[in-house]
């Protein structure tokens, strides 16, 4: 079984237990693998955005593991686990439109596969507007809906 299937299957039966601690310990998951996720989206764009060191093989590297990641998000959010250790940023839409939010994840996903592409090819501007659309359209396409807008 792949990380992000042990992940799910954690998750899940984090979420099935009864009172508040699992639904916590599913959200403070959730965050540490949100985390990662955007430490590599950082990192992509200290490369092809602000010029820090890095190539575009770093850039496919990164986009890689962000477009593996991507199919386990919806796992990540099983029912109960609106509440967490602190305040958690998922707004009640998501399971609210569970189907809309799958489809979120899976635009990501391919955008995420459009920038891998790219930086695979060696085309620098390619690989910027495939990291600007991946951010506004898959990233945002995400958050914008479904995540409390953050401090």
């Amino acid at each position: 079984m792949r990380t992000g299937g042990i992940l799910v299957a954690l998750l899940l039966a984090l979420a099935s237990g009864a009172g508040d601690a699992p639904a916590q310990e599913v959200v403070k998951a959730r965050q540490g693998e949100m985390e990662q996720l955007g430490k590599r989206m950082t990192a992509i764009k200290e490369i092809v955005v602000e010029g820090k060191g890095g190539t575009l093989a770093d850039v496919a590297a990164h986009a890689e593991y962000v477009q593996g990641k991507l199919p386990s998000v919806p796992g990540w959010f099983p029912p109960g686990s609106d509440r967490g250790p602190d305040e958690t940023w998922a707004l009640p839409r998501i399971w609210q439109d569970f189907a809309g939010f799958e489809a979120a994840a899976r635009n990501a996903q391919a955008l995420a596969g459009r920038l891998l592409a790219a930086a695979r090819s060696g085309d620098r501007a390619a690989t910027a507007q495939a990291f600007a659309t991946l951010g506004k359209e898959g990233c945002g396409g995400c958050h914008t809906p479904f995540r409390r807008p953050q401090d």
